[in-house]
Order: structure tokens, then C-alpha cells, then sequence
């Protein structure tokens, strides 16, 4: 009897302790997978930064092509459409005022009516002379489209007749006043070196693979690059002037450390429980902020993001000012020779003089609605909120004095001057002074800037 009793004791202690142990799994298996979880939407959202981060990157590069053949356009406007001066605006455009872009300029074309007639440099492009981009815009329509109403046209990669490929930006150039176009302004791109000055390669440091596509005539899209095949992939899509581009990269990496760690979490779960549910959503509402604050400021100089700009200061529909009871005054704002700076002397040092000018800028332009961007390298933008023409050229002319002044105690040798080209919206008289044409327009001014000899003032 007492045997018989001790074997059913001994049972429903096993039973027990198999029910609490299976109790005990579920509940702490189910806290493990919470924290697991929890980590992968961090992981998430830090790539989708990542993402967004590189997918600015990569329009910046565009926009400052595309800056290119604006600036050729604007020159023979001033010229009246005599192409006289091209053998000295060429080389300028070709090798481009953007001192880290490298040569991906392949060539400069000036096609009257459509007509190739003067290509730099002729030697290797002579296929050009008597091309005709508008019979070989013809069998698209899209490009025609875009063309006739003026607007740039960026080509995916193509079969150029020189030889080889490459991304054709095009844009057809108007005389003021008259209504027939002129013709069309030309740069071909090298797609390979375009590509690699995206750096996208940092991906890969953040344990991310990639790959970017571009959409075609047909509507699907065509890897132009990956660095390996995308698995559970996290995607953007933006675009830059006619083309459609979709950027993908990995969203979670292998659990490995992830999953020791969410088992190790789930056992002292049972006691946190309580705490690790009322945190989580202000874990996840400051993460939220933590990331935007990271995508609208910029790490180096404090100051403003590319990002910022159509976060908070211009609608991405339309283009124009959110608050339009505001008239900005726009400049971009040049270190000169800063890539001599910083392969003589170092990033540190260069860093050092970016920080120094922004912190300037930034306390004489401290008016309601001022704004100083860092706008890619050595490039700044200032948006001057409700100023005259005369107070914005003073404000410029004070700080270009000011940064003359700028010393490094390490360096005492090392002096900085910087280049502006600005415009104000009552100078815009033939396009509205929305924020994408003030761009652009100033841009074209610090290209006179430096063109001029530098530490200067155009607008």
C-alpha cells in the first residue's frame, strides 16, 4: 500500500512539474519572442534610416549633374544662344565646380535644333557630330514629352554610338522671348563611376545588403546594382527628374546573438514584465524621435540636413514653401578649395572649418524662419526669412568677412574664404520663387562666384 501510494505521489509530482514547466516555457518562450521582436523593429527602423539616409545621397549626386547642363543653359542664354564660347564653358561643366565628383562627366554636347554640332572633348566622341537627339528620342514617348516641355531628361544606361554606355542628361534650352526651343544641352555620365561615388558600399558596414533599380519604358524595374541577392527586403522608392528609382536593402539580419540574448531576456522577463510593457511604447515614440532628429540634423556641423528641407519647409507635391506668408531669400554657400584642405591637412581639420563656418552663419542668421542647411560636402544652403535684397547681400558680405577671419589654434598657417551665389524672390521674374527654381538659380550664381576668382558674392 505505501508503495503503491509513494508511485502515485511520485506521478502526480511529475505531472506537477511538467505543467508548471510547460507553463513556465510558454510564458517565458512568449516574453523571449516579445524582446526579440521588440529588437528586430529597432533593427528596422535603423535601416529604413539608413535607407532614407543613402537614398538622399544618391539625389544630391543627381541633382548636382543635372546642376551641370542648368548651368550650361543659363551661360548660353546669356550668350544669346551663340555657341561661341563653348571650347571655354566645356571644360568648366565637364570638370564640374563639385571638387569630389571625380571625372564622371564622360562628355559636353550643344545640339542646335536637336543637332549635335560641338562635343568636349572631340577626341573619341566624333560619332557625335551630326546626331540627332530628337530622332533618337522619337520612338519614346515619355522622352519626347518630357523634352518638349522643357523639363531635364536623365536616360537609364544606354548604348551610346561612341562607344560604351552611359546615363545621357539632357535638357532643352529656350532663348528668352522666343517660343521655338534652341536646341538642347548634353552631358553623358559614366554609369560605372556614377554608381561608385554613391558610396552605397557603407551599407555593407551596417550589416545590410543592397540593391537599387531603376524603372523602365514597360514599367518594371532593372537592377542597376547589388552587392547580393535581397532577402526579406526593406524598400524606398524616390525620384529624380523623369526617372523612378526603388532602393532596397536587407530589413533583419540572422537572429544568432539576438536569440541568446531574447532567451536570457525571457528569464528574468517574469519580473519585468510590468516595466518592459509600460516602456515600450515611450521606447518606441523616443526611437521615432531619435531617428527623425538624426535625419534633419547633421552630424558634423550641427546645422540643418538635406532631409530637413521637405521634412518641414517645402511641400514635395508642388514644390513650393509650406509657409508661403514667407518670402525666403535663398543662397548656397561654397568652402573654397576645401578638398585641397582636406587631402593636405586632413578631415579633422576640414570638419573643423565646416563647424566654425556653420556656427557663424548660424548665429547672424537667427531671424524667425532663417534657416542654414548643410547641404552635401562643403556646400551650404541659407534661406534668409522676409529680408530685403539689400539686407540679404549685407548679411552675406558680413559673413564672407567673417570667415575670412576663421583660425585653427593647431593650424595658424590655414585661412578659409568661401564662395556665394544667392538670389532673392523679387529677382525671380521668369519662374515662380518656389524652392527647386531658387536652387537652381543660385546654384548658376556660385558657378559665377568661382568662377570669378572666388571669395565672392554673386546675386
Amino acid at each position: 500500500m505505501q508503495a503503491t501510494w509513494n508511485k502515485g505521489a511520485r506521478k502526480a509530482h511529475l505531472r506537477r512539474f511538467l505543467l508548471i514547466f510547460l507553463v513556465s516555457c510558454l510564458a517565458l518562450g512568449a516574453i523571449s519572442g516579445g524582446v526579440i521582436s521588440a529588437l528586430q523593429r529597432n533593427e528596422k527602423n535603423q535601416k529604413l534610416y539608413l535607407l532614407e539616409s543613402k537614398a538622399n545621397d544618391i539625389k544630391d549626386r543627381l541633382d548636382r549633374l543635372t546642376a551641370r547642363v542648368h548651368a550650361m543653359a543659363f551661360a548660353l542664354m546669356a550668350e544669346k544662344g551663340n555657341p561661341e564660347s563653348f571650347d571655354v564653358l566645356a571644360p568648366l561643366v565637364l570638370q564640374g565646380w563639385d571638387e569630389n565628383a571625380g571625372d564622371i562627366v564622360r562628355n559636353v554636347a550643344l545640339a542646335p535644333e536637336g543637332v549635335v554640332q560641338y562635343v568636349y572633348p572631340l577626341e573619341g566622341n566624333e560619332p557625335l557630330i551630326g546626331y540627332d537627339l530628337w530622332e533618337a528620342a522619337a520612338p519614346n514617348p515619355l522622352t519626347v514629352e518630357t523634352l518638349q516641355q522643357g523639363r531635364v531628361h536623365i536616360t537609364p544606361p544606354i548604348p551610346l554610338v561612341q562607344g560604351g554606355l552611359g546615363l545621357n542628361i539632357s535638357l532643352p534650352v529656350t532663348m528668352p522671348g522666343e517660343e521655338a526651343s534652341w536646341g538642347i544641352v548634353a552631358i553623358v555620365v559614366d554609369p560605372d563611376k556614377l554608381i561608385a561615388s554613391f558610396g552605397l558600399q557603407e551599407l555593407t558596414d551596417h550589416q545590410a545588403e543592397y540593391a537599387l533599380a531603376y524603372q523602365d519604358m514597360d514599367g518594371s524595374f532593372v537592377t542597376l546594382v547589388e552587392s547580393a541577392p535581397v532577402e526579406q527586403p526593406l524598400s524606398l522608392s524616390f525620384t529624380t527628374e523623369n526617372i523612378q528609382w526603388e532602393m532596397c536593402i536587407t530589413g533583419t539580419s540572422p537572429l544568432g546573438i539576438y536569440a541568446a540574448a531574447g532567451l536570457i531576456a525571457g528569464i528574468i522577463a517574469v519580473s519585468l514584465l510590468i516595466a518592459y510593457t509600460l516602456n515600450e511604447q515611450f521606447h518606441k515614440k523616443e526611437l521615432h524621435q531619435l531617428f527623425r532628429r538624426l535625419a534633419n540634423t547633421d552630424s558634423v556641423t550641427g546645422c540643418a540636413s538635406r532631409h530637413y528641407v521637405y521634412e518641414a519647409l517645402v511641400d514635395k507635391s508642388n514644390g513650393k514653401w509650406r509657409d508661403e506668408k514667407v518670402q525666403y531669400g535663398l543662397a548656397i554657400l561654397d568652402v573654397d578649395k576645401f578638398k585641397q584642405v582636406n587631402d593636405t591637412y586632413g578631415h579633422e581639420v576640414g570638419d573643423e572649418i565646416l563647424q566654425q563656418i556653420a556656427r557663424m552663419a548660424m548665429e547672424k542668421m537667427n531671424q524667425k524662419g532663417d534657416c542654414v542647411i548643410r547641404f552635401g560636402g562643403d556646400e551650404f544652403v541659407l534661406l534668409f526669412a522676409g529680408r530685403t535684397q539689400d539686407e540679404m547681400r549685407a548679411e552675406m558680405e558680413q559673413l564672407l568677412q567673417d570667415v575670412r577671419k576663421i583660425t585653427l589654434e593647431e593650424r595658424p598657417d590655414i585661412r578659409a574664404t568661401i564662395s556665394i551665389g544667392g538670389v532673392h524672390p523679387q529677382q525671380m521674374k521668369e519662374q515662380p520663387p518656389i524652392y527647386k527654381n531658387m536652387l537652381r538659380l543660385a546654384d548658376a550664381r556660385l558657378y559665377e562666384a568661382k568662377e570669378s576668382g572666388r571669395d565672392c558674392i554673386r546675386m
